[in-house]
Parts: structure tokens; sequence; C-alpha cells
């Protein structure tokens, strides 16, 4: 037979749905899982996340003792989980002391775990100086070598010395001996020497891929900036002129959040008062 929701099942319901286990509830009410959880939607029930706010005092203990111990101290403390600590501390953008960080790594190699499974001083790998054939079957042997790199082998992206590649920005770059060095930077640097510090090599027609020596001169940064100032597009202006807001904004976010939490601000934009 089946029970209808009297007004005495609706009282229970309405005094343990916030908190309560649903399983034991619903079996003292006589009802299934599911008929609990309609029933407390028809009466606008709503559980209790089981989330733990953070006071004042537990946010001031929390910033004092975060750099210099560890999350199961502070948990203890403050009587919040191990990973709230760890995500209230990240939100608030707190940090390790660097000497605690050291101290708690020398403490966990010092562990007999940590010893058990260290290679020991001296320790010599088994197969040091044998053949295959001395530590492996032949299936192994015949198996390995389907993936292993033959004699010569080199890299599917190998880039020969003298290759070049124009990149998503214009430049182009140049594969030496030493690496990959930006292309107009070095034939400028082959003819006379290294740029110095506080300047840049620039095109003389604005070709970031026409690298020959006679387009190229050297110009210091502030009248580069300048140069490129004056001779951008209306459309580059509004491009960078909105990526400086948005860096200026992201930055009066991040210390609003930081005096909010009781630090002190990073930047210069956002003061306390």
């Amino acid at each position: 037979m089946k029970r209808v929701w009297t007004e005495h099942l609706d009282n229970i319901l309405r005094r343990n749905y916030a908190s309560g286990d649903i399983a034991a509830l619903a079996e003292r009410l006589g009802k299934t899982r599911k008929a609990v959880m309609s029933r407390a939607q028809v009466l606008g029930l709503k559980r209790k996340n089981g989330r733990k706010t953070w006071s004042k005092r537990q946010l001031d203990t929390l910033r004092r003792l975060y750099a210099d111990h560890s999350a199961e101290e502070i948990s203890a403390k403050v009587k919040h989980p191990v990973t709230s600590v760890y995500q209230k501390a990240q939100k608030i953008m707190l940090k390790k002391n660097p000497e605690f960080l050291a101290k708690l790594g020398r403490l966990v190699a010092s562990t007999e775990g940590a010893k058990d499974n260290r290679f020991a001083k001296g320790h010599a790998p088994a197969n040091k100086g044998k053949r295959l054939e001395e530590f492996m079957s032949e299936e192994g042997i015949k198996a390995s070598s389907r993936t292993r790199f033959k004699a010569g082998h080199r890299p599917h992206n190998t880039r020969e010395v003298g290759t070049e590649r124009v990149r998503s920005d214009g430049y182009v770059w140049l594969r030496t001996e030493n690496g990959c060095v930006m292309k107009h930077r070095y034939v400028w640097e082959q003819a006379n020497g290294a740029v110095p510090d506080g300047h840049v090599v620039a095109f003389r027609d604005g070709n970031r891929q026409n690298c020959d020596l006679s387009n190229l001169y050297l110009l210091s940064r502030a009248d580069n900036a300048r140069r490129r100032i004056t001779e951008e597009t209306p459309e580059a202006r509004q491009a960078r002129v909105a990526k400086a807001a948005a860096t200026r904004n992201k930055g009066i976010r991040r210390d609003r959040t930081r005096i909010h939490f009781g630090l002190e601000p990073i930047g210069k934009l956002v003061k306390r008062w």
C-alpha cells in the first residue's frame, strides 16, 4: 500500500532534510530516497552544502602559520580540512617559506620508506657491462628492437644548420650551431658585434623578413617604442590599448582581493586606505 505524505511526515522532513542523512531519513519515513528528495523539492527544502566558513580569527591564524607550518598542523588549529587549508591559502596568495620547504624535503628523505627505496651509495645496475642476451629473453630482445633507436638516428623534426622559419610574429628565425636565433639580429652581430644593452636591431623598410644588412640599423629601446607608436595603425593602437587595460584591470582585481584578505597590495594602482 502506498504511504501518502502526511503533515507529520512533512514536519519530520523539514526538521532533518537540511543536514540529516538521506538514506536514514528515508528509512525512518518509510519512503524511498527518490521519494524523499522529490517531496523536499515540492516543499522547497534545500540541503546545506556542508562547507564551513572561515572566521577572521581562523584567517589570521592561517596567515600567521602557513609559511612555516605544515597543513596538518594548521588544520588542527583552524578546524578545517587540509584540502580547505591549501585552497584558502592559494586564494589569498600565501606562500611557503623556502627554508621550511627545504627542511620538509630533508625530513621526508630521512624516513624509513624513503631510505628503503633509495639506491645505496655505489649501487651498480643489474645489467651493467652485460650483453642483452645475458639479462633478456629472445622474445624480449625482439620486442624491444622495434622501438629501439638505431645508430645514427635523428628526430623527425631535426632542423639542419642554416634552416630558416618565419614565426607568427613575422620574424625570421635561423638555426645555427648554437641553437635558433633571430636572423636579423644574427646578421647584424656578424658584421658589427654584440648588440649593446638597451638597444634593438630595427628594419629600415619595416619588413621583418628583409634581413639584408643594408636594411638593418641600431636603435635604442626608447626610440623604438616611440617609432612603433607613431607608425602603428588605428587598429593596432586599439589592440595595444585594450591589452594594456586588461593587464591593468587584472592587477587591480588581484590587489583588491589581497586587501580584502588583509594582505598588502603588490602594485601601486590600489592602495590601502
